[in-house]
């Protein structure tokens, strides 16, 4: 029997050490896991911050290039053409276009008979009043293209940095999101391993108690006779 204890003993022994070396191993093997998980995470994390950041960037640089100074002049001279036909009158229009014998029939109307003399000076008259007319009318158009006009600098430029400014927005509240969600991958633990007490160690242990009180009362009645 005490054969047979200490034989039961030696075997949970190594069985116990072969479960611990298991075990060790699986931990092992889920640190390791845990490690690479985290570097995929961070690099993927660099490179979405990194996206985002140049998004932001190229925002910011496309709307300072539309504020360029010939960008600016170019805007306002084309806004302030598309006020002064806007502004100006079809009549004017027609003066500025060198048809001077429309307007001039309509000024005139009834009073064909008049000597040609006053009819000069009446038409001279007209147009001399028609091209203050049209100067009024293109400085008008030229102050408010810097302005508040639909297509003037002041708005133009607002909206070219609301644009990118609702780009650039978006970009940070994205960036932060992501960094929320990264703090939640970092905070991920490795799976942990823990040996569970085998049920044939006390039983073997208990088998080898009896194995060794057997063996001992046996060694007693010997020396006893």
């Amino acid at each position: 029997m005490s054969i047979i204890g200490i034989g039961l003993s030696i075997g949970m022994a190594a069985m116990q050490y072969s479960a611990q070396q298991d075990m060790a191993s699986k931990q092992q093997a889920a640190n390791d896991a845990w490690v690479a998980y985290q570097r995929r995470e961070a690099n993927a994390e660099n490179l979405r911050q990194e996206n985002l950041r140049q998004k932001a960037e190229a925002a910011r640089e496309g709307a300072l290039s539309e504020l360029t100074p010939q960008k600016q002049t170019q805007a306002q001279e084309k806004e302030q053409a598309r006020l002064e036909k806007t502004l100006t009158p079809e009549d004017l229009a027609n003066l500025a276009a060198g048809k001077t014998q429309s307007i001039n029939d309509k000024l005139l109307s009834g009073q064909q008979d008049m000597a040609d003399t006053v009819k000069t000076g009446v038409a001279n008259r007209i147009a001399q009043a028609a091209a203050e007319a049209r100067d009024r009318i293109n400085a008008l158009a030229a102050v408010q293209s810097y302005g508040g006009s639909q297509f003037g600098l002041t708005n133009r430029a607002n909206a070219i940095f609301n644009a990118s400014g609702q780009d650039i927005r978006l970009a940070g509240d994205e960036r932060q999101g992501d960094l929320a969600a990264y703090q939640v991958a970092k905070a991920v633990q490795p799976i942990q391993y823990q040996m569970t007490p085998s049920p044939w160690g006390g039983a073997a242990s208990a088998i080898a108690g009896k194995a060794g009180s057997g063996l001992g009362s046996a060694m007693a009645g010997m020396f006893a006779g």
